[in-house]
């Protein structure tokens, strides 16, 4: 007895020798208030007495001089509190070792519950990045299918700065490791790769990994974001780093005094960004207005965005970045490359075991695609082998067939059968098992001429203007109604709308998007041919300017700022692709 009397002493003489230590550095009070009340060392009265406290210091103060106060068992149980809620107290860490702090069997039996903001925060965003990522939402609103079902690893090929093969990645956790770093002071790793290659769903499964504390990083938040949402902001829209972190993920609850902020400033090497296609940014006027080098200052979101992964805010913090092959961004800020380059065999292997449960199905899958290279070679890029797929699910539920046509080999061909699938969402009632459909394609286009031509005509208008997004207004301009929007091309982003108005959508991918466009220019029999050829000229064109918005702030140029809809063209090239595989179709 008299040993534990002597231990327990050694806690309070801890506390007093250490007194202006802890004064400094603990920052969290709330918690450990909570925890002293809970278990009887304080009561109300003492509570509201430290919250009526001024500044941090003399609250810290007056908590140590009530569980001094209350005896040795409340000091001991103070310290606990401090080893429980490491995360909370990790300035305090060092200290604990310091003084060799190992828990009594007694204070072990005493309950600590985690009511510290920062440590409460990282459970919500942990929670509401698993809710967010566990389902494919990429391809589709009808059909989602769970991420840990379907996602297949792609070929990551690793980049020296001269963009000279350094290897593959054997597992997403080594994007983030020191492997292949070829600049220590750059804080950005730059995955590129094509349209449809995959890009998105890499940083969706690396979020959804990290939800689940699978992903190996130090970094205890994570905040994702679509570049693109950094032009459709309003211009005169000017917010702080806090309100660009929480207003686009989410926010603290129960944090009046900024702890979460504050600690994400202390620690920025803790912190994780996603930021997804950031060849999707488009030009404006606040290219040359100065970096933003204060946390507090308010700016507009794309020179945050900017000044982030120039390492002017939040310098330490990890960043992955995406975009599209061949979008410039300057070396200096790069920490590695990496290149997206599709599925191998094996992947492809794996990618058909896991769309296709019965063993008939994956062979009759595979003699086709082995039979048919050109059909092979398009299912390498993720995105067109799923649309691949998703076409063999529709022949034989609509027609009992895994068959594709044999005319079926171009990307054109393979944008055709994906319309076929989403029309057929609006055709009669699905047949029996028993009866299959014996509707062909013609019939199912003719069906479905009206709302493929109106979401042709708004993917048509939305490219003119070089954009990604439509409006409510736009959509009904264009004589689509809420059950055609129900079949698949479009998907609703009304999260970017920040002032809560009405929603607005996106066309489901790039690729798409010209396809229709393309289809809109071909449906159009009074259009003159300067009109359906432009996009050619347009592609033909110089660029004004190697280097995208991200250029302009670290240089700063002086070059025009006006909005430009082809600065980046690969869009439009896709565009000019199945225009001449519609045009050669229909010839």
């Amino acid at each position: 007895m008299g040993q534990i009397e002597e231990a327990r002493a050694s806690c309070l003489d801890t506390l007093t020798y250490h007194r202006e230590l802890l004064v400094s550095r603990l920052r969290s009070v709330q918690c450990i208030l909570d925890n002293l009340l809970a278990c009887g060392f304080v009561c109300e009265e003492d509570v509201e007495i430290v919250q009526r406290t001024v500044t941090k210091p003399e609250q810290v103060r007056k908590i140590l001089d009530l569980v001094q106060c209350k005896g040795e068992e409340s000091c001991e149980y103070f310290i606990y509190i401090i080893y429980k809620v490491c995360d909370a107290y990790i300035d305090l860490q060092p200290w604990l070792k310091e003084i060799d702090y190992n828990p009594s069997r007694d204070v072990t039996v005493m309950t600590v519950v985690n009511t510290d903001p920062i440590s409460r925060y990282c459970e919500k965003l942990r929670h509401e990045m698993s809710r967010d990522t566990c389902f494919i939402m990429s391809y589709g609103q009808q059909e989602e299918s769970r991420l840990e079902d379907l996602y297949t690893d792609t070929l990551m090929e690793l980049l020296n700065d001269c963009n000279e093969s350094l290897g593959f990645l054997e597992s997403l956790d080594q994007l983030l490791g020191d492997h292949a770093v070829f600049n220590p002071q750059g804080e950005t790793i730059y995955v590129m790769g094509d349209a449809g290659v995959g890009k998105s769903i890499l940083l969706q499964k690396l979020q959804n990994l990290w939800s689940k504390k699978e992903l190996q990083t130090d970094a205890i938040f994570f905040f994702k974001f679509r570049c693109r949402m950094f032009s459709i902001i309003k211009d005169t829209e000017q917010i702080s780093l806090r309100d660009l972190l929480f207003k686009y993920n989410c926010s603290p609850d129960q944090d009046p005094d900024h702890e979460v902020f504050d600690y994400i400033l202390r620690f920025p090497e803790k912190v994780l960004f996603t930021f997804d296609g950031y060849d999707e940014i488009q030009t404006n006027d606040l290219m040359n207005v100065a970096e933003v080098v204060s946390p507090e200052a308010k700016a507009h979101p794309l020179q945050l965005l900017v000044s982030l992964l120039c390492g002017k805010l939040l310098q330490g913090s990890h960043k992955v970045l995406t975009a599209r092959t061949g979008t410039e961004i300057q070396s200096r800020v790069i920490r590695k490359k990496v290149a997206l380059r599709g599925f191998s065999p094996a992947h492809l292997k794996t990618y058909i075991h896991l769309h296709f449960k019965e063993q008939e199905h994956r062979e009759l899958v595979s003699v086709q695609l082995d039979a048919s290279p050109h059909l092979c070679g398009l299912c390498s890029t993720p995105l067109f082998c799923w649309i691949v797929f998703k076409s063999f699910r529709h022949l034989h539920t609509m027609h009992d067939s895994f068959h594709l046509p044999e005319t079926c080999i171009t990307l054109t061909d393979i944008f055709l059968l994906l319309s076929e699938v989403f029309l057929s969402r609006s055709a009669s009632p699905a047949p029996s098992l028993l009866k299959k459909s014996t509707r062909c394609a013609s019939d199912t286009f003719k069906a479905g001429l009206r709302p493929l031509a109106a979401f042709a005509k708004l993917a048509l208008q939305v490219l003119e203007r070089g954009s990604f997004i439509c409006s409510q207004e736009e959509i009904s301009v264009c004589g689509l109604t809420e059950e055609d929007l129900t079949l698949g091309f479009l998907r609703p982003v009304s999260e970017y709308d920040a002032s809560g108005g009405p929603a607005t959508f996106e066309i489901l991918h790039i690729t798409l998007q010209s396809f229709l466009a393309a289809f809109a220019l071909v449906l159009d029999e009074q259009a003159a041919a300067s009109s359906i050829l432009k996009f050619f000229t347009e592609c033909s064109r110089k660029r004004e300017s190697s280097c995208l918005p991200f250029d302009f702030c670290i240089c700063g140029s002086s070059k025009s700022s006006e909005k430009h809809p082809f600065a980046t063209n690969d869009h439009l090239q896709f565009t000019n692709l199945f225009l001449c595989g519609l045009c050669s179709r229909w010839s």
